[in-house]
This record gives structure tokens, C-alpha cells and sequence, in this order.
């Protein structure tokens, strides 16, 4: 029998097409989700969050320029912006007559309105310091002649065409060299305070507002009440006024308006420059659109761009959109200004009503398309770089400075601040990866649960973010040691990696200088070394007695203590020199122009009038004292095991041919972390004698310098500036990781112990803040089970009073395959201190350093 076919009409054949695409589909997806299943059970999750971002997102991480140094060297392609500084250069020169208000106003205008723009393919978000994408944009040539040449110097930076470009920065160099604001400030410095600051080995940073943290005044710019132009007319009323001051009868309280009408017109003139430059923004989106964009929808989102800029800073936000890119627009103008090492924000806070508005009421944004939005807006502050002198790129490894993103926390009210953005931001940091910025959460006893999972979700994923800060006890500390008003307070950001510090008039901090940062293992060296630094070979803190001749351990302290008070005199002597010259020797105009106090006082924003202070002292290498000091007690004078003469013998020769002691003071003398009261007390102990002497050291404002032990990676930096120390380290050993953390393996008793050990110290009145590393397991943290431990652990860290805590929780397995094949672990995160990098970006010793820190089992 002869089969025949029966014909299918055209329309039956695409139905049957289109099952066949659907099953494929099906298919496709189903084997999708099986991939990333099993990639969620072997706990790979950088490979499920690439699987799992969309197109765009995925584009626009992938094709991030990465700005941060890996292991202190900037990556092949990276380049220096030069043209910022050719721009600056030219209009400072131009205008030498002006104020330095003035000249630094008219300088920036001339950049914004000259320096090339270009706007990323996929993009919705737009704003860069630089020329192109790969630049390394911060680098004011203003700021400091050192950080200059040594930008002369680096290889592999210089622009195309290189020869060309080494004649440009040398003719700028020259020019600046002796000029720059850290010049002015080295001259007026105590040449002795001068010699031991700059010899690297007690502190580092500069004490110029070019290269600091600077604070925002959100609570006037960033509520969504108000744009630049409202802010321009707020200060053309001003100056009508002291103009009509200024034509009446003579006396003294008419002089002050002569030098505050010359700030509030360079105020008008960053703002005008700024909105110009936003709307260059604009007309670039414009042109893309109308006549190079083929494609509806880019081209729908490019006008949407256009539409934006021409809003935004001008006027108040209405959208997500047009808030997300004012803030970013801030942000960067601001780096135009000055080297911003830090970038203190609360995003979910400012930003939450926007996205309330545009995804829960008016419907004008899916969810997903929110957090394509968010996503980009961390890629978007990721890509930022600066030039960043050597010393700097070793303590900060792999990133271009500590942008810790604050979130969650309470209302001025004392209501919880969570909201859907909250949960949107911990979703996309999942997704994008970014080592910058980072998250610290504000836990309060009344944070939604969810809230709480998404946290965990974001550690067990192995971001090393967010940190976990204690609110209630930060928001008292605040009130403790700079005296905010409780309202005020409970608005604290992240200043920096940890010190909490308001967002208000009054509150918020336009000024830290890293230079307050101390080596603080250097105390009790040279408690030991009767003031002499071997390391640099000479004499700087004050001779406190020679060691060897101490019979008691008393003694010891009383010369630690001296040495401490010492040590924390220099360092914030220099740094409040360089805060009351500042506006004199460099100036923030835009800063200033964005913050109620100077707008109202027409005064340059980090002139100190007026503000409360938010100071403190960096504590680097802080742990090693409590650990030497015990050491020495227990083996030299309580159990007398060995004397005062052998020990500094066994010090000055590194340990070398002691080792068999040198085992001794590791393994059998008591170490901080293990709830061991012998340890412990002298710990406490170092803490109240700093505590003490903090409310002796005064900033500007009046206002004490209380000590924050952190460390980022200067546990690295420092390690061949160190000498060996008591506790069994020898020199060029990596110190420890930070802040109050136990040392690398030291930790013996469990994770409680290590908690109640931290947790015999009051952290309100004896610090500002105490950075703590974690370690934990991935496996006994997997799934519910693993929250619910955590979730104890956190509960035990609230009861205890503990300020912060952050985790790593990455393998061994994972990290050792990174350090051997790192092209395939790209965005594999870790925990430092204080800040988050990828582990690819950070050196050997580095990522070692990490590897040996203590496993915690819960």
C-alpha cells in the first residue's frame, strides 16, 4: 500500500516550529537551572552569579577597566589622566591675582567644560573622572609633589605617545614643584615632627584635604528637596545681603563679608560649571541617539540619558533613575576636586523613596529592571581609579580606596530604615561582584528577617560584605566621644571602613587625613628600644629606659605608654596643622557648595567652624602590643624563664639562632582571642591608657582623637618596617590582620572565645570603633542550618556589645586554585580588613596571610 503525506497549510507548519522552539527552550532553560544548581552545591558562586545577571549587567562588569593595583602595580592598559591637569594647570595659571577659593573655582570650571566625556555602550548611568575608561583619574596635581614624581616615574602608566606625555607631566611637575598644598604644609611642620613622619615608619598619608575621605552633607543635598540651581539661588540671596552689608557704616563685623563674598561666587561658579558639565552629558547621549544608534530600544535609552542630565544636578530628582545619577554626578565632581579615598554613603536610605515611588506605587519600573539599575550603580563606582602613590596601592591592595557603603540602621526617629532597596542592593552586590564598593549593615534588634538572610546570603557567597555593625552601640559612641545629638547620630555612614559619623550640618565630616594613621606595633619596639627605631636606624620617639634593665613589668608598660602618647602626639599634630591650613593651601570649592554650613557661613567647608569633629586615630598593627607585652610578662618576669638580656638579644638577631625560644613565646605565651584573662586584661588595659590620653589629644573643633584599630592590608605594608616583636614574630613575617582580630592560627579556642575575649572591653568609651575578623566554615554554613548558626553567632556578637564583625567564607580548595590558575577566578572575593578585594588582585603574601587565619567551626 503507497503511503501518501497529507499537506500541512504554512500556518500549521510555524505552529509546529514554534513547539519545537518552546521544547528547545524548555530544554535550555531546564539544563541552565540544572548547571546552576550544581554550580550552588559545589558553592561556586561567582560562576552562578554570571549565569544568573543579564545581558546588560554582564556586559557592563566585563567590561570594566579594573583600577585598583594588583599586589601594588596597576594592570596592563591602564593609564594616567593627564588632561585634568593640563586643564587645571592652565586656568590656575590665568588667574594667580584670586583667592585660592577662587583660583581653584575657576580652575575646575575650566576642566568640567573641556575634559573629554564619552558614555559606556549599555549604559543608563553615566559620569566618569577621566578622559576615557582606562584612566586613572584622580590624581590632583595640586595635592602633593611626591605623589607627583613618583607618577612621573611609573612605569607602564604614561599615555600614548608616551614620550610626548613624560615632556607634558615634567613641564607640570616642575611648575607645582615646591607649590603644591603638602609643600605648604611641610614647611610650617616642626622639622623634627617633619623628618619622623615622613620616614614611613610611624604613620602614613598626607595632611591635605587632596588626598583624604571627605564626607557629603546628604541631609542637605540628597533628601530629594533640593538641585543645584536651588542651591545657587540660595546663595545669590546671600550675596545680595553682604553686599548691601558691606555698603554700610564701617566696623569690624562688616571685614569677614569681603572674604565671604569671594567664596559664595566661587560656590556659583563650580555649581554653574557642574550643571554644564551634566548637560554635556546630555547632548552627547542626544547625538548618539539621533544619529548613530540603530536600535529602538538603545536609542529610547539613550534619550532617556538626555533627559536625565538635563535634570539632573540642576534640579531634584523625581525618578530612580535621575536620583541614583545625581548621586553619582556628586561623587565624581567631587574626585575632580580632590583625591576622595573613601566615599561614606547610604544608599538604600537616600535613595529608597525613589524606588518605592517608581517600583512599588507608579509601576514605571519592574523589579528586575530596578536592579539592573542598582547593579550598574556599583559597576558605575567600581570603574573610578586614581593614581595612587606606592605605599598607598601595598595598604590597599587591589582596590582604589575603602568605599564602605553603609545600610540598613534606623530613622532619625529610631524606626527601623530598611526598605525594598535594602534587599535591592544586597541582590545586585550577588550578582555584580564589585570589590567596591562594599556594604556595612547597621544591625538594630529590630531588622526584618529577610533583611538578615539577605546579609548571610551576601557572606556565604563569599563577598567578604557586608560587615556587620552594632547600631545602638555605634549611635552611643558617636554621642560619647563628638557629642551629636541623638537624632543626628542615628544618620551615622561609614566615614571610612568603620568610623561612624552623621550626615548632617553639623555632623558630617568635610576632612580625615589618612596621615593620622598609626603604626601602632612600633609602640611597643620602641618601649623595648628606649625610643630607637632599628629598623630606620634612629631615635624617634622618647627614651623611656633601656630595657634591659627593667626589673618589672610595670616598668615595660610605663615605657609603652610613653611611647603610645608619643607616637598619637606626632601624628595628630600634623594632621590638625594641615586641617586649619587647608583652605589656605588647597580648597573646596565644590564641597562647599554642596554643604548647608558653608553655604549659610560662606566659609570653605573645611574650615572647622561650625562642625562638630569626627576625628580618630587609625590603629594599624594594634594586637601585637597586647601579645609582645603578655609574652613578656608571663615568660620574662612572672616565670622568669628567660631575662630581659636574652630577649633583646634574641629581638635585635630577628630570632635567628633562638628558635627554639622564639616557639616558646608563640606556643606558651597567653595570645589575645582565646578568653584568657591574663591576656585579655592587658589588653583592656592598652585601651583605657589610650582612651585616657584621647580625650587629652584635641582636633580643631575641640573634640578628642579616640583610637580605631583596623588595619586594611597594612599588616603587609608594614611587615619589613616592624622589627621582631616578643609575641614570636620575625621581621618581614606578615603582622596581624587587624583591628582587635586574633593573629593568624592563634585563635584556639573557637569562635565564643574569641568573642567573649572582645567583648571584656566597654566599645563605647574606650575607642571609636574595633574592626573584627572572622573566618568561617562554607559546608557547616550551607543552607538553613547555616543561617540559623549564624544568625546565633550574631545574636551572641549583639549580647556581648561587639561593634563590627565581617566574615570570610572561602575555602582553602578555592582560594589555592585561584593562586595557581587566577584567569579562571577572576571575581572570587575576599575579606582584608576593612575592605573587600578581589583575591587575584592582592599579593601572595597577602593572600597567604588570609589562608592561615583560623577556620571557625560554630
Amino acid at each position: 500500500m503507497r503511503l501518501t503525506r497529507t499537506p500541512r497549510s504554512a500556518a500549521n507548519c510555524k505552529e509546529v516550529i514554534d513547539i519545537l522552539l518552546r521544547r528547545i527552550q524548555w530544554a535550555q532553560a531546564a539544563e541552565a537551572r540544572q548547571d546552576i544548581e550544581q554550580l550552588k552545591e559545589s558553592q561556586q558562586w561567582w560562576k552562578v552569579a554570571e549565569k544568573l545577571r543579564s545581558p546588560r549587567l554582564d556586559y557592563l562588569r566585563k567590561a570594566v577597566w579594573k583600577k585598583g593595583a594588583i599586589g601594588g602595580a596597576y594592570a596592563p592598559g591602564i593609564k594616567i589622566e593627564i588632561m585634568r591637569n593640563i586643564l587645571f594647570t592652565e586656568s590656575w595659571k590665568e588667574n594667580e591675582r584670586d583667592p585660592i577659593m577662587m583660583r581653584k573655582a575657576k580652575a575646575l570650571a575650566h576642566v568640567w567644560r573641556n575634559i573629554p566625556i564619552f558614555i559606556t555602550d549599555h549604559a543608563q548611568l553615566v559620569g566618569y573622572v577621566g578622559s576615557a575608561p582606562n584612566t586613572l583619574g584622580m590624581w590632583p596635581i595640586e595635592g602633593a609633589s611626591m605623589v607627583n614624581e613618583e607618577a612621573y616615574n611609573e612605569e607602564g602608566v604614561i599615555p600614548e605617545p608616551e614620550e610626548e606625555s613624560l615632556k607634558i607631566m615634567a613641564d607640570l611637575n616642575n611648575y607645582w614643584a615646591g607649590n603644591t598644598a603638602i609643600d605648604q604644609v611641610a614647611r610650617l611642620l616642626d622639622p623634627e615632627d617633619a623628618v619622623k613622619f615622613m620616614s614611613g615608619a610611624i604613620g602614613w598619608g598626607v595632611p591635605t584635604s587632596a588626598y583624604g575621605y571627605s564626607g557629603k552633607d546628604y541631609e542637605y543635598i540628597l533628601t530629594g528637596k533640593r538641585g543645584f540651581e536651588d542651591i545657587m539661588e540660595e546663595i545669590e540671596a546671600r550675596l545680595d545681603e553682604a553686599q548691601e552689608i558691606v555698603r554700610g557704616t564701617p566696623g569690624p563685623e562688616l571685614l569677614p563679608y569681603y572674604e565671604k563674598i569671594q567664596n559664595w561666587e566661587a560656590m556659583l561658579i563650580v555649581l554653574e560649571a557642574a550643571v554644564d558639565w551634566a548637560r554635556r552629558y546630555a547632548r552627547l547621549a542626544r547625538i548618539i541617539a539621533e544619529n548613530f544608534e540603530s536600535d529602538p530600544k538603545r536609542k529610547e535609552e539613550l534619550l532617556r540619558i538626555a533627559e536625565t542630565c538635563e535634570r539632573v544636578p540642576a534640579k531634584a530628582p523625581r525618578s530612580l533613575q535621575e536620583s541614583l545619577q545625581m548621586d553619582h554626578f556628586i561623587q565624581i565632581l567631587a574626585r575632580y576636586e580632590a583625591y576622595e579615598g573613601a566615599w561614606p554613603a547610604r544608599p538604600d536610605y537616600y535613595h529608597g523613596p525613589f524606588y518605592d515611588k517608581d517600583v512599588n506605587i507608579e509601576k514605571n519600573l519592574t523589579r528586575e529592571e530596578a536592579l539592573d539599575l542598582v547593579g550598574e550603580f556599583l559597576i558605575r563606582t567600581y570603574e573610578v581609579g586614581g593614581f595612587g602613590p606606592r605605599w598607598g596601592r601595598e595598604g590597599l591592595q587591589g582596590i582604589t580606596g575603602t568605599w564602605v557603603w553603609t545600610i540598613g540602621g534606623v530613622k532619625p526617629d529610631g524606626t527601623d530604615a530598611c526598605n525594598d532597596l535594602t534587599r535591592a542592593f544586597l541582590q545586585a552586590a550577588r550578582l555584580v561582584r564589585v570589590a567596591n564598593p562594599t556594604f556595612a549593615f547597621r544591625w538594630h534588634p529590630k531588622v526584618p528577617d529577610d533583611i538578615m538572610r539577605e546579609c548571610f546570603e551576601c557572606i556565604r557567597h563569599g563577598l567578604g560584605y557586608p560587615s556587620m555593625r552594632n547600631d545602638p552601640i555605634l549611635v552611643q559612641n558617636a554621642m560619647y566621644w563628638h557629642g551629636h545629638p541623638l537624632e543626628e547620630a542615628r544618620t551615622w555612614v561609614h566615614q571610612a571602613c568603620m568610623s561612624p559619623c552623621p550626615t548632617t550640618k553639623h555632623g558630617f565630616q568635610p576632612f580625615r587625613m589618612a596621615s593620622a594613621t598609626a603604626n601602632c606595633a612600633k609602640m611597643i619596639e620602641y618601649a623595648l628600644f628606649n625610643g630607637y627605631d632599628p629598623v630606620v636606624n634612629m631615635q624617634m620617639g622618647p627614651k623611656t629606659g633601656d630595657a634591659r634593665k627593667f626589673k618589672s613589668f610595670d616598668e615595660l608598660f610605663e615605657a609603652w605608654v610613653k611611647q603610645m602618647e608619643w607616637l598619637t602626639d606626632t601624628l595628630v599634630r600634623t594632621v590638625n596643622l594641615g586641617r586649619v591650613k587647608d583652605p589656605e593651601f588647597y580648597g573646596r570649592p565644590f564641597l562647599s557648595a554642596i554643604s548647608e554650613r558653608s553655604v549659610e557661613q560662606g566659609t570653605d567647608i573645611v574650615n572647622p567652624e561650625g562642625e562638630r569633629g569626627n576625628s580618630w586615630v587609625t590603629g594599624f598593627t594594634w594586637v601585637e602590643n597586647a601579645d609582645s607585652l603578655a609574652a613578656v610578662k608571663k615568660l620574662v618576669f612572672d616565670e622568669k624563664k628567660y631575662t630581659m638580656d636574652q630577649l633583646m638579644d634574641a629581638l635585635q638577631a630577628n630570632w635567628d639562632g633562638y628558635e627554639e625560644m622564639r616557639l616558646d613565646f608563640v606556643r606558651n605565651a597567653p595570645k589575645w582571642g582565646n578568653d584568657d584573662d591574663y591576656v585579655d586584661q592587658i589588653m583592656v588595659r592598652c585601651l583605657e591608657e589610650v582612651a585616657r590620653h584621647s580625650k587629652e589629644l584635641k582636633d580643631p573643633t575641640g573634640n578628642p582623637w579616640p583610637l580605631l584599630p583596623e588595619n586594611v592590608s597594612g599588616n603587609i605594608h608594614y611587615a619589613n618596617i616592624v622589627g621582631a616583636l616578643p609575641n614570636g614574630r620575625k621581621r618581614g613575617d606578615a603582622l596581624y590582620d587587624g583591628g582587635i582580630s586574633p593573629g593568624p592560627g592563634l585563635d584556639k579556642k573557637g569562635p565564643t572565645a574569641v568573642l567573649k575575649s572582645c567583648g571584656k572591653f566597654d566599645h563605647v568609651r574606650l575607642g571609636r570603633a574595633f574592626l573584627l575578623n572572622q573566618r568561617l566554615s562554607p559546608t557547616q554554613l550551607k543552607g538553613e542550618q547555616g543561617y540559623q548558626l549564624w544568625k546565633a553567632y550574631m545574636r551572641t556578637w549583639a549580647d556581648l556589645g561587639l561593634d563590627h564583625v565581617q566574615f570570610n567564607m572561602v575555602d582553602d580548595a578555592t582560594l589555592r586554585a585561584a593562586q595557581k590558575d587566577p584567569e579562571k577566578y577572576q571575581e572570587v572575593i575576599v575579606r582584608v580588613a576593612g575592605y573587600s578585594a578581589h583575591f587575584v588582585d592582592i599579593s601572595r603574601k597577602t593572600q597567604d596571610n588570609i589562608i592561615q587565619r583560623t577556620i571557625q567551626g560554630l
